[in-house]
């Protein structure tokens, strides 16, 4: 299929063998003309198969065999990033909250609780929702940064078309008791590095670093420590406008 969707304002003509990619971009189709292309192959989706099959092993996880046209799903996101980088634009591992137009940023290793946390934020604060659950795709414009939506978002699959100013990022940890505190950008980053995607060619790594020190000169980073239950969601929305 040939169709093209778009993403953080930049329009990507996508050509793929199933299906699957067309259904999961449904509400971001465009009919403007596309910035960039990204064509899959055969070879990509084994790629994907192969990576997939070395992380569960890592993990000591038993291996999903996962479907060609999911495994295509994944290797377009893959291409879209790297491609995204020439337009001030990369891909984050967090949950997007956006709320009275700002967007909020949560991430923090796998299992933590970012689902969790940003479902408290829906059940909390009326209005609240969520832009992307999972692969948030974070892009700079004069000099400002955005938290966009991507289709791309995770096991429940939540997102929507849209992007807000990113008001703050925020690195959960589980706790007995509820506190945020700001972070230092300096000790932060080698954290944020490992939650963003670092794509293999020097070029584009370089690019991603550049853009991941602007954000930590723009844009305030905390660290939340929480219990999960519905006073964190007013913890974190008051230490990040607060302080």
């Amino acid at each position: 299929m040939i169709f093209t969707v778009k993403l953080a304002d930049v329009n990507i003509k996508i050509t793929s063998i199933y299906d699957e990619v067309f259904t999961l971009c449904k509400d971001y189709l465009s009919v403007e003309n596309a910035d960039f292309c990204v064509t899959v192959s055969e070879s990509d989706i084994t790629f994907e198969r192969e990576k997939a099959k070395k992380e569960a092993a890592y993990e000591g996880i038993p291996y999903t065999d996962y479907t060609d046209s999911y495994l295509e799903t994944l290797a377009v996101y893959r291409k879209i990033a790297v491609g995204l980088l020439d337009y001030d634009t990369f891909l984050m591992h967090g949950a997007v909250v956006g709320l009275d137009g700002k967007a909020y940023l949560f991430t923090a290793p796998s299992g933590v609780g970012k689902t969790t946390h940003t479902k408290l934020w829906l059940e909390t604060f009326p209005g609240a929702f969520i832009i992307n659950g999972d692969k948030p795709l974070i892009s700079m414009r004069n000099g400002k940064f955005y938290a966009c939506g991507s289709p791309w978002a995770g096991k429940e699959g939540q997102n929507r078309n849209t992007s807000l100013p990113l008001c703050a990022v925020c690195v959960l940890a589980r706790g007995k008791e509820n506190e945020i505190i700001p972070l230092d950008f300096d000790k932060v980053f080698p954290f944020i590095i490992s939650q963003t995607y670092r794509p293999v060619k020097k070029e584009s790594i370089e690019k991603t670093m550049k853009y991941i020190n602007e954000l930590g000169k723009t844009v305030k980073f905390y660290y939340l420590r929480c219990n999960m239950d519905s006073s964190a969601a007013k913890t974190a929305f008051r230490g990040m406008n607060e302080q």
